[in-house]
């Protein structure tokens, strides 16, 4: 939480932590979007992020839920669909063994880790993109799934974010703070344009971070300087993505 919390202010934007079912309501009512991420969960935070949920729909702002774990706990994965069928999510984020689960495919979480098992390849890309937008269009949401390269997926195409580094994985919380950046750039933006902007502004401040450390520690460090340094010229010069548009198009 505090490093999410961290990379939010170094992206720009201003974060509460908020968590107590009595709090939340008011606190997202003066928020201008709401991020809910499945970690560390309890009866408390589920009951909170109803809560959340229904007062950000009542106030008309957009809602990311980030399915962390979802893939190794039915309580999870019950609580995310219960979650989205009621609070209509802008973005439905989660690595790619949680979005297959999602979709409907299979599954090979280790723990709330991508599996390998899950891994994109040549083969099984379009099975996913197909499912991703069947997905995408049930919902009215953005899909978005993390990876090796993160794919970002509304009804009628397919985005691939292809900046990062494997360096991203050797620290906890990264796939959760792309949910949260990608929640500060839903504030000011269309759903599928906050989840590439934050794709590709992740996977860059990864490839500083890992051009300028050693090891895990000074890696965690340079990551929240890239993220505070990077400019809209870095994006725009060194942003890798493409899209496959749907042949209904």
């Amino acid at each position: 939480m505090n490093d999410c919390a961290n990379l939010v202010l170094a992206a720009g934007a201003r974060p509460i932590m908020a968590s107590h079912p009595d709090e939340v309501a008011e606190i997202t009512a003066a928020a201008d979007v709401l991020a809910v991420n499945l970690g560390n969960i309890t009866d408390g935070r589920m009951e909170a992020m109803r809560r959340a949920g229904a007062a950000a729909c009542s106030a008309g702002k957009p809602i990311l839920i980030d399915l962390t774990g979802v893939a190794c706990s039915r309580l999870r994965g019950d609580f995310a669909g219960q979650f989205i069928a009621a609070y209509k999510p802008a973005v439905i984020k989660g690595n790619i063994s949680e979005i297959r689960l999602m979709c409907g495919l299979s599954a090979h979480a280790s723990g709330v880790d991508a599996g390998a098992d899950d891994r994109l390849t040549a083969a099984n890309c379009s099975v996913l993109e197909t499912a991703m937008k069947d997905y995408a269009c049930r919902q009215a949401a953005v899909i978005f799934a993390s990876g090796s390269a993160d794919l970002i997926a509304d009804a009628g195409q397919v985005l691939y974010a292809c900046n990062g580094t494997p360096r991203l994985t050797e620290i906890t919380g990264t796939g959760c703070m792309l949910g949260v950046l990608t929640g500060v750039y839903l504030a000011v933006a269309a759903p599928a344009d906050a989840a590439a902007l934050a794709a590709v502004t992740m996977g860059l401040a990864g490839e500083y971070a890992a051009d300028r450390s050693a090891g895990p520690g000074s890696f965690h460090t340079a990551l929240f300087d890239a993220m505070a340094i990077l400019t809209d010229e870095d994006v725009i010069a060194k942003g890798r993505m493409e899209s496959r548009v749907s042949s209904a198009e």
